[in-house]
């Protein structure tokens, strides 16, 4: 909310430095409350029930940048400022801040009424171990890979895409917005079906891999075809839609719920982190592109071909998370609600494993060497990132 209070304010003082400062105080706070979101319903559901009460946040969320898309020309245009749109924004900010007041009020009321027997449960059952993510499985770090390469395509694309569309398809801004805003629809239909479908018939992987060649074959027909824009953008919705539900169920399930909090801030850091890299990536393309091309062409097929690459090369890792889930946990991501109790039983006591290795005196002796590699590359990623970050602003 702060941020965006100081961003709407850097829209009447013409100071770029002012949003700069705004948007990240934005993004330190968005990152954190979709992690904060995400691990209350992990913690709130397990298995049966958990994919819908997610796909309900992620719809929700969907639905809000749909409209903010679609409606901030006009309300500029409306106003006959820019910035009112920014404050529209800080509006919607501030309701959200008194429903997360309202919801610690009653979290507060339930903690009275629970017995302190059941209280002291819950707190051993949660209780955090830094040590535990030294023990994170090879199938989870594979899915924050697919996080930082599926997941930075997104965000990165969902930047660009308006600009797309008017300057490739030569139509007007608001056409161009709303056109844009197409990417968005699908998730706000098929996330909340997806939810009872990964809950009814799991398949996690299966629309992984779905998700990463739709992305790709998306950015195929955006950047080399003459398709109409809509039917491009529909299919790239219909990939942001089934990815970031599957990934974020499947952690859910093969991490404890002592380490989930971290194992999704570890999920959505990698997801900016690429988003971020692949940002300034497409800008240089970008520029690139213009320095080659007339100036009444577009400068956007360096930037596409970039991207239809980045999409394969999830596809490639979305296929091994599909095998090693099928060889190496017994499909646990895959088993529908009939079979899903059974493999997670099976997988109950390598989940739990690394529990008993955090805490045990001679932790070191069983902590893999090769953990420490993921650690350490998303280290260097996330400096990486503030550098090019400060370079580009400079």
């Amino acid at each position: 909310m702060l941020g965006n209070l100081i961003i709407s304010i850097s829209t009447h003082m013409q100071s770029f430095s002012t949003m700069v400062a705004g948007r990240i105080l934005y993004g330190l706070g968005s990152g954190s409350i979709t992690v904060v979101q995400e691990t209350i319903l992990g913690s709130w559901f397990k298995g049966k029930g958990l994919a819908i009460t997610i796909a309900v946040q992620i719809t929700t969320s969907r639905i809000a940048s749909f409209l903010s898309m679609g409606t901030a020309i006009p309300i500029a245009n409306r106003f006959g400022f820019y910035g009112a749109a920014f404050w529209a924004n800080f509006v919607v900010c501030a309701l959200s801040f008194g429903i997360n007041l309202v919801y610690i009020g009653a979290m507060r009321r339930i903690h009275r009424n629970t017995s302190p027997q059941v209280l002291e449960r819950l707190r051993t059952k949660h209780k955090f171990n830094p040590r535990l993510v030294l023990f994170f499985f090879g199938i989870y770090w594979m899915i924050i890979v697919e996080s930082f390469t599926l997941g930075g395509g997104w965000n990165s694309f969902l930047h660009i895409n308006s600009e797309l569309v008017k300057l490739r398809f030569g139509v007007n801004d608001a056409i161009a917005a709303w056109s844009a805003s197409v990417s968005q629809i699908m998730p706000i239909f098929l996330v909340p079906f997806l939810g009872w479908f990964f809950d009814q018939y799991g398949l996690r992987t299966d629309m992984l891999v779905v998700s990463t060649s739709m992305f790709t074959f998306s950015m195929i027909m955006l950047g080399f075809t003459k398709v109409n824009p809509l039917v491009g953008l529909v299919v790239f919705s219909i990939s942001l839609a089934l990815g970031p539900l599957a990934e974020i169920t499947a952690i859910s399930l093969i991490l404890p719920s002592s380490s989930l909090g971290t194992g999704l801030g570890i999920y959505k850091s990698a997801m900016n982190t690429g988003s971020t890299i692949v940002d300034i990536v497409v800008g240089v393309l970008q520029d690139r592109g213009s320095r080659i091309l007339e100036d009444t062409e577009h400068s956007y097929d360096y930037v596409m071909a970039f991207f239809a690459a980045w999409g394969a090369l999830s596809t490639l890792v979305a296929g091994t998370i599909f095998l090693v889930d099928r060889f190496k946990w017994n499909s646990l991501l895959r088993s529908n609600a009939a079979n899903r109790k059974e493999a997670y039983h099976m997988a109950k006591a390598k989940i739990n494993r690394p529990m008993l290795y955090a805490t045990a005196p001679n932790w070191r002796e069983y902590a893999p060497l090769w953990n420490y590699i993921p650690l350490a590359t998303l280290g260097v990623l996330l400096v990486t990132s503030w550098i090019l970050f400060a370079i580009k602003l400079a």
